[in-house]
């Protein structure tokens, strides 16, 4: 992540960042991971990119499990136009189901590219 969104994250430190550049979004780190484990999105490098007309479907998604968000305007130098603050926030309990989710989803990867003989890393 950038230095910029380190600094903000460490203000948000309880919120899920949403990054808006023109038509796409981003969620990175360990953001990008809860969103992997609620929904069937896959990140690449720890950094989730979709499409900006997709970014109601995650708002609905966070809004439906009580996690607080925080979309910001890359554009407009990560000026924030939406968020969402609930009473109830449940990003660390999402946080830490996420890790758990993920390390045994790697396991399983890495155990099924073992059986057939698929590299461990595609991307090197």
């Amino acid at each position: 992540m950038e230095e910029t969104l380190k600094e903000l994250k460490e203000v948000h430190s309880s919120n899920l960042i949403i990054v808006v550049s023109g038509n796409y979004f981003r969620i990175y780190d360990e953001d990008a991971k809860i969103i992997e484990y609620c929904t069937n999105l896959l990140s690449r490098r720890n950094v989730l990119i979709c499409q900006y007309k997709y970014i109601d479907n995650i708002k609905e998604l966070l809004k439906k499990n009580k996690i607080n968000y925080v979309i910001l305007d890359k554009d407009n130098n990560y000026k924030s136009f939406d968020y969402y603050y609930s009473e109830y926030n449940k990003y660390n309990n999402y946080l830490k189901r996420s890790k758990r989710f993920n390390l045994f989803r790697k396991i399983f990867i890495c155990f099924y590219n073992s059986m057939f003989g698929l590299p461990l890393n595609r991307y090197k």
